[in-house]
Parts: structure tokens; C-alpha cells; sequence
């Protein structure tokens, strides 16, 4: 675990960056690093101060974008220190022309960030085949009944609400799954896929885990198994989803 102090790293010393937590996922062996940020401290120096390169497309986007897109590669810094600090303390984790993360070779990573929070999950490829992490601010109310029918089918919706989830939370938790297996999966198929591609099939709420299973025809057309666990933890006013793992060896 890291608690590190605040860095008062702007024009008017409001801190940037806040309290810096991490550790290793004893479910999955995932490294996770959260931290902090506050984008009224932002300033473009601070790239420099943190040791962040910041990509072109970045450069020309507004301040809020440039102060999301350093907390979270911010954080993943700090994770692939953690995962071998020999090897990643200087390694720079780019970005592809789908403004998805370009890890290092041997790691396997994923990046996700909310209202002042960002998170990191890493591991060593030769672990893990896939990864993804996602975390978001409770839905609101007015908002869940605008998008149910586009996140989720009824038959979703029930099999949360029948272990006790509000509408909220069980709208949340299945859109936030959703977003952490599109991550996970985007590096093997390098396509965008809506929300209809997956179900929610199964819910162990006490294990905190969420069961996605693929469409038929999308895991037959990129070749994936169909089912993949998804990791949650629920905080007061957000929710934390992890899918990864390994994909099953071929038949000879």
C-alpha cells in the first residue's frame, strides 16, 4: 500500500494530485494503483514535473482532457513500477489511434478514470492474456431510465434487482462490467462492439463477481470463449469492474 502526500504542484498550490493507493488484487494477482486528482490544480507543466509525455492529439484538447488523460497515466506509471521497477521506472505507456493505451511488451494493462479518481490495473502477460478495469459514479436516477433499454435487457436488469441491487446500482454495475470486458477484449479483436454483444448471466453477490457471456455469433466471428468473470467492488457512490484471465488453450 502507498499513501503518498499530495503534490501542490500548480499556480495557485492547489494539489494536483492527491492520495496515491495501491496493492495486488488477491482474487486476481492484478497490481491496481488508484489515485486522487484535482483538475482545478492542472497545468500543462505538470507533465514535465511527473515525467508524463504528453501525445500530440492531447496537447490539443482542453484542459479537463490533458488533466484526465496525465492523473491516469500517472497512476499507470506508478503501477508498472510496482509490477518491476527495474524494468518499467521510465517507460511510457502511449497511446493507439483508438486513444487506447500502448503497453509495454510483456504487460498487459488497462486504464479508467471518473470524476477526481483514476485507476490502473496491470499484470505480466505471460499471466494474463486480458485485461480490463472500469470504474464509474453511480448513475443517476433520471439517467438510468433514459439508458436501461440500451445498457442492459429486462432479463439483466431483474437478475440484480432480485438479489436487492437498486435500479442504480444494478444499471451501473452491468455498464461498468460491460466497459471493463470491452477493454479487456478490444486488444483481440480490435473492433468497437456495443453493449448488446455481452449478458449478464450470472451474479454472486457475496463474491462480488458478475458472469458476461459473449453473443454466439461475435465470439464465434473473433474466435473468444463466451463466458469471462467479471470482479467488482462497490463503494458508496461508485462502482470498480475487472474482467481478465487467461483464454482457454486450443484443442489439437
Amino acid at each position: 500500500m502507498r499513501d503518498a502526500a499530495a503534490k501542490k504542484m500548480s499556480v495557485n498550490e492547489r494539489p494536483f494530485v492527491g492520495t496515491v493507493h495501491s496493492e495486488t488484487d488477491a482474487r486476481t494477482g492484478v497490481r491496481h494503483v488508484r489515485c486522487e486528482f484535482d483538475s482545478a490544480g492542472y497545468q500543462a507543466t505538470l507533465y514535465a514535473e511527473l515525467g508524463i509525455a504528453m501525445p500530440e492529439a492531447i496537447a490539443r484538447s482542453v484542459p479537463k482532457r490533458q488533466a484526465e488523460f496525465l492523473a491516469g497515466r500517472y497512476v499507470a506509471r506508478l503501477a508498472l513500477q510496482d509490477l518491476a521497477p527495474a524494468h518499467y521506472r521510465d517507460m511510457q505507456v502511449g497511446i493507439g489511434e483508438q486513444r487506447n493505451p500502448l503497453w509495454p511488451d510483456g504487460v498487459v494493462g488497462s486504464i479508467s478514470h471518473m470524476d477526481r479518481v483514476a485507476v490502473c490495473a496491470v499484470n505480466h502477460r505471460v499471466d494474463m492474456d486480458y485485461l480490463g478495469i472500469d470504474v464509474e459514479a453511480l448513475i443517476p436516477a433520471r439517467v438510468c431510465r433514459e439508458i436501461a433499454t440500451i445498457v442492459a435487457t429486462r432479463q439483466e436488469r431483474e437478475l440484480l434487482s432480485n438479489q436487492g441491487l437498486s435500479e442504480r446500482v444494478a444499471l451501473t454495475l452491468i455498464f461498468s462490467a460491460k466497459e471493463s470486458l470491452f477493454k479487456a477484449l478490444y486488444p483481440s479483436v480490435r473492433d468497437y462492439f456495443g453493449f448488446e454483444v455481452a449478458e449478464a448471466v450470472e451474479l454472486r453477490l457475496e463474491e462480488q463477481t458478475l458472469v458476461l457471456r459473449l453473443t454466439e455469433h461475435f465470439a464465434a466471428k473473433h474466435g473468444l470463449p463466451r463466458d469471462y468473470v467479471c470482479q467488482f467492488t462497490l463503494g458508496e457512490k461508485w462502482i470498480q469492474s475487472v474482467t481478465c484471465g487467461k483464454f482457454p488453450e486450443p484443442v489439437c
